[in-house]
């Protein structure tokens, strides 16, 4: 219990730092350059990654259409937008494809709102499931149930909003994560293995998630630190810590070739059932956007 404290004060830490910049700051940072977003653009965005703790490799991509909200230089008000698109999903186990809505009324404040349909292919030990919470669920456990994967396909419907600020170098971002999923399980199980959230999920239930950062931003390079959780609604929550580092090659936006950039996640867990003290999180990728309509040139 102490360690569900614990992360939910430091989620409320984050959301009160948002709120917490002084007027004059904000005058400051809006008299900085600004290149304004273009009315109407239509772009895909990609972002590719290997993860260890959980073993994974992924790519996501999401083809937008973004209309611009407001004519504004004021920081709240200048990038505000609504997008509609496609979002997938690929790795070795699975497909997700579906309708993404991204709306951005304020610029501290934005909300996702998703529907996926999955397929698991059956490979890679994935999909398992299991009739109750109680199951070990571990790498090693998983692995000796490997041949009991089986393909299967469902639904998977999310909310994301997210509270974020940056005013000068320092940003503080904390995204929320409902999620619901209802997949076609064998027999009467009620629980499946996700590998993106690292838990039990539990199916035709709801749970929650949260991932908060801190960071500085200078130019081509953001360092800063991530604190992650989830919430399944049962004993198996879990929590971690640790440094985020990227690197743009490259800081233009709005072009055929937006900010490609790498970046490295680390997180050491100091709540999960079986990986505390253990080989930590890492997660390493590589993401770039390309403006499809009306880009400026490279």
């Amino acid at each position: 219990m102490r360690f569900k404290k614990f992360g939910v004060l430091l989620c409320m830490l984050a959301i009160a730092c948002l709120f917490a910049v002084p007027a004059p700051a904000q005058e400051k940072a809006a008299e900085t350059a600004f290149q304004a977003p273009p009315q109407n653009r239509l772009y895909l965005a990609s972002l590719s990654i290997v993860r260890v703790n959980p073993l994974g490799l992924e790519t996501q991509n999401r083809l937008m259409f973004a209309r611009r909200l407001a004519e504004s230089t004021s920081p709240l008000f200048r990038d505000t937008f609504f997008a509609g698109g496609l979002s997938t999903k690929l790795n070795p186990a699975y497909l997700k494809i579906g309708p993404l809505i991204d709306f951005q009324p304020i610029g501290i404040f934005n909300l996702r709102l998703g529907y996926e349909y999955l397929r698991y292919f059956g490979t890679m030990g994935y999909l398992q499931s299991a009739p109750d919470a109680d199951v070990n669920f571990s790498d090693d456990a998983r692995k000796d149930t490997e041949d009991d994967a089986y393909s299967t396909g469902g639904h998977h419907f999310f909310a994301e909003p997210t509270l974020q600020m940056k005013v000068g170098k320092i940003a503080v971002r904390s995204k929320f994560a409902f999620e619901y999923w209802d997949l076609d399980l064998e027999e009467d199980d009620e629980y499946f293995y996700d590998a993106t959230l690292d838990t039990l999920v539990p199916d035709k239930k709801m749970l929650w998630s949260n991932d908060s950062d801190l960071l500085y931003m200078s130019g081509q390079l953001t360092l800063g630190v991530r604190y992650s959780a989830v919430f399944p609604g049962n004993d198996l929550q879990h929590m971690r810590v640790g440094p985020l580092l990227a690197w743009s090659f490259h800081t233009r936006d709005y072009s055929s070739f937006n900010k490609p950039t790498l970046l490295m996640i680390l997180g050491w867990y100091f709540k999960h059932p079986d990986r505390v003290g253990a080989v930590p999180y890492v997660l390493v990728g590589f993401s770039f956007s390309s403006d499809l309509m009306g880009a400026k040139a490279d």
